[in-house]
């Protein structure tokens, strides 16, 4: 840390007030705030400060509105393509209006035999 700035290297493409950072590149951030918001999102890392750890990525999904990834505190698939190899609890169709939140923000359900795109039509 150089003054009142954390240095910082770019974990991914990004911008941070308006200025462009390709992944790699170092750069200072004055406002300490802003670091760690930049920092907990995966946008960079702080030299010395320890990664958060990723949560595993989740095996199953239940019915709810919205309904919840298993284990618990696991992280989401990433879209629609990624729901292949997720178990669905219950293993029928899921009801009107149950589905899942996916990484992307959409959501997914489960019709009895494969995961569909939104909301359960019921």
């Amino acid at each position: 840390m150089a003054g009142d700035s954390l240095d910082v290297v770019a974990r991914t493409y990004h911008t941070e007030n308006g200025v462009e950072h390709a992944e790699g590149d170092a750069y200072a951030v004055t406002n300490r705030v802003l670091a760690e918001t930049l920092r907990a999102i995966g946008f960079v890392s702080i030299d010395g400060w320890t990664e958060d750890a990723l949560p595993a990525p989740a095996t199953g999904a239940t019915a709810g509105t919205p309904g919840a990834f298993t284990p618990a505190g696991s992280a989401p698939p990433a879209d629609l393509a990624a729901m292949a190899a997720i178990v669905a609890t219950p293993a029928t169709a899921w009801t009107t209006g149950q589905s899942v939140v996916l990484g992307d923000a959409s959501h997914a359900s489960w019709d009895a035999s494969t995961w569909v795109a939104g909301p359960a039509a019921g």
